[in-house]
């Protein structure tokens, strides 16, 4: 990793890789700096030059690696005139499934983070809040009656649960996972049309 031809680019995507996975297995709390300059060939004054703190480390990790791409589905949403809650879902889902070491350390982290001392405490608190709002401001397609807060609120804890349930039993698809999900959350004949 110390060879010059490796860019500063390379170097932080390594870096951030190697957090990704220390923090899914140890939390933020057994990760530490050595291990993560050990796993790169740097030193940890070399992984700080790149992150500026443990701290630091642990954004990049959750702003860069893990929010970038959900945050486009979401603002995808907003773009369209009457897009639907299942196709959210579904673009989440397809996303996650890909990139299980990504999913365990959010969901560890997220655990952890219940601590109000935790550094990605607030993190977490205020992406809940931004994404549900964000959500009911979108303008969904869903049937008459439909109160679209709660199917929002529940689908939201609904793919929690699921991604743990995943995360457990490695070697599933969350896809058909999920799907099973949407034929309680979006119930058919209700649902129809809209999903």
């Amino acid at each position: 990793m110390n060879d010059p031809s490796h860019t500063d680019t390379d170097r932080r995507t390594a870096i951030l890789d190697a957090a990704v996975k220390s923090f899914g297995k140890l939390g933020y709390y057994g990760t530490s700096l050595q291990r993560i300059a050990t796993e790169v060939g740097l030193t940890k004054a070399g992984v700080l030059h790149y992150v500026g703190s443990k701290e630091g480390l642990l954004k990049l990790a959750l702003t860069e690696k893990y929010d970038r791409i959900t945050e486009s589905i979401n603002a995808a949403m907003v773009a369209q005139e009457r897009p639907l809650i299942a196709d959210m879902w579904r673009q989440v889902v397809a996303v996650n499934n890909k990139r299980p070491a990504l999913v365990h350390m959010f969901s560890t982290l997220s655990a952890e983070a219940l601590d109000p001392a935790h550094p990605a405490h607030d993190y977490f608190a205020d992406r809940e809040r931004r994404t549900v709002t964000t959500a009911l401001n979108i303008n969904w397609a869903v049937p008459e009656g439909v109160n679209v807060g709660h199917v929002l609120q529940a689908g939201f804890s609904m793919m929690d649960g699921l991604q743990l349930r995943w995360l457990r039993a490695p070697g599933q698809d969350l896809n058909t996972m999920w799907a099973d999900c949407e034929d309680v959350l979006m119930p058919l004949p209700l649902w129809e049309g809209y999903r």
